[in-house]
């Protein structure tokens, strides 16, 4: 007898909280590894911490289609791995910029990644949206905007500088090449399957297998050019606890992707719009618990 099947809207209630606390967790994690300091030290080998999460995320990936089976599709693996390296180096600004900027700037500039989402689904993906989803995007970044910049500037801390706005800027861009290119993986799917009856998708193990082991391979490259392997990894065996937080980030991560499909409309329904929310709702969250962890300091 087979486990009984949830209601829509139990998997949307479960799907929905299993997401937003998911990544809620990861990027209060992340703020702490790079803002918190370890022994008089600072984390910064962002390479390195990509290295993992993406490393953690492919294998997670790897075991679901091992044990659930993969979808028997043509896969266009250098689409894939186009858009997972862009997603990296998306991550890679982001993270990096934590090290030159405020933590409510860095919130405030990838609360608005919706935006680049939708310009590069145009732009790359040829895709065209409707009045209903410019709104969607208008309302939830305008709201999250409005919502920092009514906070007032920081209490403390030092001044943003010119290079972490440059790349919070080059992060967005890189949401963007992203949203496109996985608009792209969908269309040249379709292509390289004329004869699959229904329309047809990658299972998201798949998707997260090989667009984190792209990711992943790009970041380990990187790392060992850049000296961040050695170094970062002396760093780690001195504060340990870097490390720890790292590896739980990015096990919530993997959570918050394998919980994206759980909902229906099924899989193939999902566009890289419609999964920008939950990264701007995380903003929301985050930027309130430093609004709230700042408040209990003064």
């Amino acid at each position: 007898m087979g486990m009984p099947e949830l209601p829509p809207k139990v998997k949307l209630a479960i799907a929905c909280s299993g997401i937003f606390f998911s990544f809620s967790y990861f990027a209060v994690l992340q703020e702490d590894v790079y803002k918190k300091p370890y022994n008089g030290e600072y984390f910064a080998y962002t390479f390195l911490a990509l290295v993992c999460e993406r490393g953690v995320n492919a294998a997670i990936g790897l075991a679901g289609v091992m044990c659930l089976g993969g979808s028997g599709l043509k896969i266009p693996l250098m689409d894939i791995f186009n858009s997972g390296v862009s997603q990296m180096f998306a991550m890679a600004g982001s993270n990096e910029a934590l090290r030159y900027v405020s933590y409510p700037t860095q919130v405030l500039g990838k609360s608005c990644k919706m935006v680049p989402v939708m310009a590069g689904g145009i732009i790359l993906g040829g895709k065209k949206y409707g009045f209903f989803e410019y709104l969607q995007v208008v309302i939830i970044t305008g709201g999250v905007v409005a919502f920092n910049l009514g906070k007032g500037k920081a209490k403390s801390g030092a001044a943003d500088s010119a290079y972490g706005l440059g790349l919070i800027g080059f992060s967005l861009v890189m949401d963007a090449v992203t949203g496109g290119l996985q608009d792209k993986v969908k269309k040249r799917t379709i292509e390289l399957n004329p004869e699959t009856s229904k329309k047809p998708v990658p299972t998201m193990h798949e998707s997260m297998l090989w667009t984190n082991a792209s990711g992943f391979l790009v970041a380990g490259v990187l790392c060992v050019v850049t000296g961040q392997a050695t170094a970062g990894f002396a760093f780690c065996m001195r504060n340990p606890e870097v490390l720890n937080a790292i590896m739980v980030y990015s096990l919530a991560s993997a959570v918050g992707q394998v919980l994206l499909p759980l909902p229906d409309p099924p899989p193939r329904a999902y566009t890289p719009l419609m999964v920008a929310p939950p990264g701007t709702s995380t903003c929301f969250y985050t930027s309130c618990r430093a609004e709230l962890h700042l408040l209990h300091r003064h």
